[in-house]
């Protein structure tokens, strides 16, 4: 079944036009799209070329490997993302980022959430299967690219807290 959304009143978007000086007000809007009701969330952003996840690469016997230049690029993520992290969160996660590109290059911006997801394993949070909602947007600034990065708490019927350990089963005699 599908149906068509009606547009948005003129003059409305989630993501305010504007600069640097907005940023905060679009990661608010991203956050309350992404997580209502959130209690909890961490805005983080970092000026720069934001990063892009590479196809892998495929070496001898066919064991698959990443670039030098995608290692280095996840780690700076890393560090970035460290500083609002003392320890991974567990439970569901919803991550929203806006990624300012200084030009007008084709690059998905599934590829750049991907390298967001990855680079905050075990840092943001334990795994990025915790992550139950996700939304990226890419827009230009030439002036100051940069990543405006939200991650919230977020309340799914899929449940992806830690489970306790499984009690050992029983043998089922036939």
């Amino acid at each position: 079944m599908s149906a068509d959304l009606a547009p948005a009143p003129v003059g409305s978007s989630l993501l305010p036009a504007g600069g640097r000086d907005l940023d905060r007000e679009r990661a608010r809007l991203l956050a309350s799209a992404l997580a209502p009701g959130a209690t909890s969330g961490k805005l983080i952003w970092w000026l720069g070329e934001p990063s892009t996840k590479a196809r892998p690469r495929f070496g001898a016997g066919g064991k698959t490997y990443k670039t030098d230049e995608d290692e280095q690029a996840e780690a700076a993520t890393g560090w970035q993302l460290r500083r609002a992290f003392s320890e991974p969160w567990v439970g569901n996660v919803a991550l929203g980022a806006v990624f300012f590109r200084s030009d007008r290059r084709r690059v998905d911006v599934d590829n750049m959430l991907k390298h967001i997801c990855d680079a905050g394993n075990g840092i943001a949070w334990v795994d990025d299967a915790q992550i139950t909602a996700l939304l990226g947007f890419a827009e230009l600034d030439p002036v100051h690219p940069r990543t405006v990065l939200v991650v919230c708490r977020h309340a799914s019927s899929l449940d992806r807290s830690p489970r306790a350990v499984a009690a050992p089963r029983q043998a089922v005699r036939r």
